[in-house]
């Protein structure tokens, strides 16, 4: 298998003598998320987007220099110069990005298979280190993650209500009906608003950025869930047969 797996060299092991935490488990549940079959991005690909977004922002902030500071057609070649490096190194990025994970596009069932395969062997590892843990333990963190996840659930129904399973829609229907007037050109037209509209679409546009860290929050602990729940049912027994 055309498999990329992140090594685990530095991967905490349970010792007889150590204690169960969840920051143990944050780690290995890190490394869980990390496992892919795809390279990782390379050098040249790295470097070619951090080109491209920092002659971006000197292309920006070069437009925005006044005009008694730096002559007209100097910051126009500096912005054009700026420009083209960053649509190279755009590009550079893009096509290399493209060429590692072109197999995700062009294969896309069998490529899915191998990703869950791969998570699944690094998944029976983490479940196999934590029954290395006194029981004891795991029941009560398990016990204790239940009810911290319950909570959460509870406290984002009173925040969020039926609007989460809306998902972006109610913001998307604040956004046209501030620019359903608008025409290319206007500008100025597009951001008039006065306090109160602003302040409401800030806080709509704060609630959902809110709501994402909360749901990926919530899956975190989904995942505590259910790793220390298949470390404490008991393994099926070998019974040798093929």
């Amino acid at each position: 298998m055309d498999m990329h797996v992140q090594a685990e060299v530095d991967a905490p092991r349970p010792r007889s003598t150590e204690e169960l935490t969840f920051q143990w488990l944050y780690r290995r549940v890190q490394g869980l998320i990390d496992t892919s079959i795809y390279p990782k991005p390379g050098r040249v690909e790295n470097w070619s987007v951090r080109v491209g977004v920092g002659a971006a922002a000197i292309g920006v902030l070069t437009s925005l220099v006044p005009g008694r500071w730096l002559p007209g057609d100097v910051a126009l070649i500096v912005v054009v110069a700026c420009l083209v490096v960053e649509c190279v190194g755009f590009v550079l990025g893009g096509i290399l990005a493209a060429r590692r994970e072109i197999r995700q596009y062009t294969q896309p069932r069998l490529s899915h298979a191998m990703e869950m395969d791969g998570e699944f062997a690094h998944w029976q590892e983490v479940i196999a280190d934590l029954r290395a843990f006194p029981r004891a333990q795991r029941q009560q963190r398990l016990r204790y993650v239940s009810s911290l996840r319950t909570s959460m659930i509870d406290s984002m129904g009173l925040m969020y209500g039926g609007l989460q399973r809306l998902g972006p829609c109610p913001l998307l229907l604040a956004l046209y009906l501030q620019f359903r007037g608008w025409k290319w050109g206007e500008w100025g037209a597009a951001f008039d608003v006065g306090w109160t509209g602003a302040l409401l679409i800030f806080g709509l546009a704060l609630l959902y950025l809110l709501g994402w860290v909360l749901i990926g929050q919530r899956v975190r602990l989904d995942t505590y869930v259910a790793l220390l729940e298949a470390s404490i049912q008991e393994p099926e027994p070998d019974t040798g047969l093929q």
